[in-house]
């Protein structure tokens, strides 16, 4: 019995005089491996508001509010890292692959949990007959850019660029009055969009 003791007594000594194995965290910072699943945030240039964040998320850590008033709207996403399980789930199915990023941050202490957020607000196309949510400005410029030249065959998207090119400015309809074909260069909702349509054809 004495010879384990005496061994366990001498690996006590070296122990107690050698420099811990662990990491000196938080007096010196740690640089956390590649790949490492931190804390999501918005790329705003890249991210286009779509919100398929929001629906692929486990854990419904992100937040999608849409604001509509006097004709026009805003779309205000928010992770809640206070929610999150940081899954990944959001980056990987990122709509542009460039929206959602996650980062090596992973402190998430702190005594406002209102502070432990990540937003990003897009302008949001309404449209112009019932006022309904079509899409965010970015995500039909993310479309258009896809399809190159064959954007400019859909009258909205026609118009989103034809705007941004300063071609055109937008014009404000009347609300009495019915949709016509001249409505058709405008942003409609796929509704209104096949009332326009049925109605060119087959008349009120």
């Amino acid at each position: 019995m004495r010879t384990p003791k005496v061994r366990e007594l001498g690996e006590a000594l070296r122990s107690l005089f050698s420099r811990p194995y662990t990491i000196r965290y938080p007096y010196e910072p740690v640089v956390p491996p590649e790949a490492f699943r931190g804390k999501p945030k918005y790329v705003e240039e890249e991210c286009i508001g779509c919100g398929a964040c929001a629906q692929v998320c486990p854990a419904r850590a992100i937040e999608v509010v849409n604001v509509v008033e006097g004709g026009e709207g805003h779309r205000k996403l928010t992770i809640h890292h206070d929610h999150c399980i940081f899954c990944g789930q959001c980056q990987r199915y990122c709509t542009t692959q460039k929206g959602v990023v996650l980062t090596n941050e992973f402190e998430t202490g702190t005594y406002d949990r209102s502070q432990a957020v990540a937003t990003v607000e897009k302008d949001l196309v309404i449209c112009k007959e019932c006022g309904e949510i079509v899409a965010t400005v970015d995500q039909i410029r993310w479309v258009a850019r896809k399809l190159g030249p064959k954007a400019f065959a859909n009258m909205g998207m026609a118009l989103l660029l034809s705007q941004d090119l300063g071609l055109v400015t937008p014009a404000e309809r009347d609300p009495k009055r019915a949709l016509d074909r001249g409505d058709r260069v405008s942003f409609l909702c796929p509704r209104c969009k096949r009332e326009l349509i049925l109605y060119e054809h087959w008349g009120p």
